[in-house]
């Protein structure tokens, strides 16, 4: 369909966190959408594609941050195909197919036939318009999203019973529909699921941890859930703690060297016998929390560039009014980043509550004291007053005892 292959896809969880969208028949569309994006965000990868998530938890994106996530992926550029994973409400029963106006529907069409295929009752492809202006998209997903060729894919109606009891037993069946199509009109050879790779060789073993999933461990390895499953034979996505699975062998990984916890290790402790941080060491094996088991096997960076130690890492306290992305706003970074680095399971947040901001040191922020102005303290650290109101987003030259300031 497409002779030029694209430069990536961006694979959209519509909704998650505060947002649950749509809800009926025991069903919340941020679960099944999640469900839909890592389905086919495996799928594309094992077909070769380059392919990023916009979220693979279940978190809160606001609108600035969705949209921050999807231009920073590959860039601001029409070779990058968006597919946003909807499920609609109303009433009706099929599904949709939404796209930008600023392209065709060659795609949204492809995409809505081989759903069809799939089994799924098709509506109608389209585009909606924004009612105040016309000239733009109304979704928010196509409207501010660049050059990129954004769809929107509707699986069916949460609220349908009909259509309930096809997304609870068939989703991945229209999700595998849609990567059919966005293979070919990507320029990549479609294979069905399992079949276009070769198993890599597993010479190593992975033992089961609490919290472990498929799509964990796949990850962890670099390798797609199909082909962890074809390695060990596995029917379905079911793993209990203490399971001894096959893995490739750590000359096929981006990682040389493990470590098996022993009996009075901490993280902290490991991260400083290796010289790297211990935002590191969780980033880098997908912790989500600071809960180790003896036994278990940790990847330790073969590069360990980052030589910040402990007290060194920089400490948020949540206050009052803080949201994840307020916080990850204020210091510049990616609220997805900060998620992963404190190992956070949820998007809520307590007052008082302690986070590592990634990339900050306490070597550059400075906590305002009594008697302290912009003057002074660009004086003290030999920069400007309008640097330090532009590294920290300030308004006015006004400053409260305990605010916490970026130095450059």
């Amino acid at each position: 369909m497409n002779e030029k292959k694209i430069k990536g896809i961006v694979v959209d969880a519509g909704h998650g966190g505060n947002d649950p969208g749509a809800i009926g028949n025991g069903l919340k569309e941020k679960d099944l959408t999640l469900q839909a994006a890592k389905y086919m965000y495996d799928r594309l990868k094992e077909l070769g594609i380059p392919t990023t998530l916009t979220r693979d938890i279940d978190e809160t994106l606001e609108r600035d941050e969705r949209v921050s996530r999807i231009l920073d992926a590959y860039g601001n550029d029409p070779n990058v195909i968006l597919v946003s994973n909807h499920i609609n409400a109303g009433g009706g029963e099929g599904a949709e197919v939404v796209y930008a106006l600023r392209n065709d529907d060659t795609l949204a069409t492809a995409i809505l036939d081989n759903i069809g295929e799939a089994g799924q009752k098709k509506r109608k492809v389209y585009q909606r318009r924004l009612p105040e202006d016309p000239s733009k998209d109304y979704y928010y997903i196509q409207r501010l999203t660049g050059n990129v060729e954004p769809v929107l894919v509707e699986y069916g109606f949460i609220d349908n019973i009909a259509d309930s009891n096809k997304l609870k037993n068939n989703l991945l069946d229209y999700v595998e529909g849609a990567v059919k199509a966005l293979a070919e009109y990507a320029g990549y050879t479609y294979y069905p699921p399992g079949q276009n790779e070769d198993l890599p060789d597993a010479t190593n073993t992975y033992t089961v941890q609490k919290g472990d999933s498929l799509y964990s461990i796949a990850r962890k390895y670099d390798i797609t859930v199909n082909t962890l499953k074809r390695l060990n034979n596995l029917t379905t996505d079911t793993i209990v703690i203490g399971q001894i699975l096959k893995v490739p062998s750590n000359e096929d990984t981006p990682n040389n060297n493990t470590y098996i916890v022993q009996k009075g290790d901490t993280l902290y402790s490991i991260a400083k016998k290796y010289g790297i941080s211990v935002d590191e060491l969780k980033r880098y094996n997908d912790l989500f929390s600071n809960e180790l088991l003896i036994g278990q096997i940790l990847n330790i960076p073969s590069d360990n560039n980052n030589d910040i130690e402990e007290d060194e890492v920089f400490y948020y306290t949540v206050q009052k009014g803080d949201s994840l992305y307020s916080i990850a706003k204020r210091f510049g970074i990616n609220v997805n980043d900060l998620i992963k680095t404190n190992g956070l399971l949820n998007t809520t947040l307590q007052i008082g509550d302690q986070l590592i901001i990634p990339g900050v040191t306490k070597q550059n922020t400075y906590t305002v004291v009594s008697g302290d102005s912009l003057y002074s303290i660009a004086k003290k650290f030999n920069t400007t007053v309008d640097e330090l109101k532009r590294l920290n987003d300030l308004t006015s030259n006004l400053l409260k005892i305990g605010q916490i300031l970026k130095i450059k």
